[in-house]
């Protein structure tokens, strides 16, 4: 069978294929096709988004005792984010499988962010029905398991960091200082391969500089850089200027 190694990696051997091919099927695929029956993977995407998210749910309830809910809600959101979603679903060779519309596959739909993450979802819904709750919480905790020994490490740093914008902000409200600016300095690439260089200002001072692939990325990383500056730094003329 042509899904026999994704089933190996997945740790489960489905009894039912159906749901498997179900779950890698992209919404292109039919109505590019002259197939009139069939299911797209939406469903099953819809379903394990919410498996998802209770997995991980109890992990971390389970390794952060001492966290809110607050911080908790945090960890979670960034933990089933497209961005972590896509490479862990490409970790797993789910593009590979994809059954997509024509359009779709010229448009290189197999190594989408978008794509790969919801396959990753649906495949997640997949196994839940076919395999059950703790086979499939079993499979989660197996794939992001690097993820949590990284988090379990250094927590607050990802949690500054998710929120460094507001960190900064607050802080200068805290001194009675102006609200930073964000500036993009440069922005190069194709439309669908974007990279932004932004710094923050106050009163025209640079406090921080950051890029990434997105415009809220490179302000977070600049955000984090100024943050950072600023408590470590203790900035008397900032402070007395303003």
């Amino acid at each position: 069978m042509y899904l026999a190694e994704l089933e190996e990696r997945l740790g489960h051997t489905f009894r039912n294929n159906q749901l498997l091919e179900e779950a890698l099927t992209h919404p292109s695929y039919f109505v590019e096709s002259m197939k009139t029956t069939g299911k797209d993977f939406q469903r099953l995407e819809f379903l394990g988004d919410a498996v998802l998210g209770l997995a991980i749910t109890e992990k971390l309830y389970e390794i952060f005792p001492s966290f809110d809910e607050g911080k908790l809600t945090k960890l979670r959101a960034k933990l089933v984010s497209r961005k972590v979603l896509s490479p862990l679903s490409s970790s797993l060779g789910i593009g590979k499988y994809l059954r997509l519309g024509k359009g779709e596959e010229k448009n290189q739909g197999r190594t989408k962010p978008s794509n790969l993450a919801n396959a990753l979802e649906s495949v997640i819904g997949a196994l839940y029905l076919d395999g059950g709750w703790e086979k499939t919480k079993s499979f989660v905790f197996q794939l992001f398991s690097p993820l949590f020994l990284e988090l379990h490490k250094d927590p607050s740093a990802f949690l500054e960091y998710e929120n460094s914008k507001g960190l900064l902000q607050e802080f200068l409200q805290k001194k009675g200082m102006e609200l930073p600016v964000y500036r993009i300095v440069m922005e190069s690439g194709e439309a669908h391969n974007k990279w932004y260089e932004v710094e923050v200002l106050w009163k025209n001072q640079v406090l921080g500089k950051g890029s990434g692939k997105s415009k809220k990325e490179a302000e977070l990383r600049a955000a984090k850089e100024a943050f950072e500056k600023l408590i470590s730094q203790t900035p008397i003329d900032l402070i007395q200027e303003s």
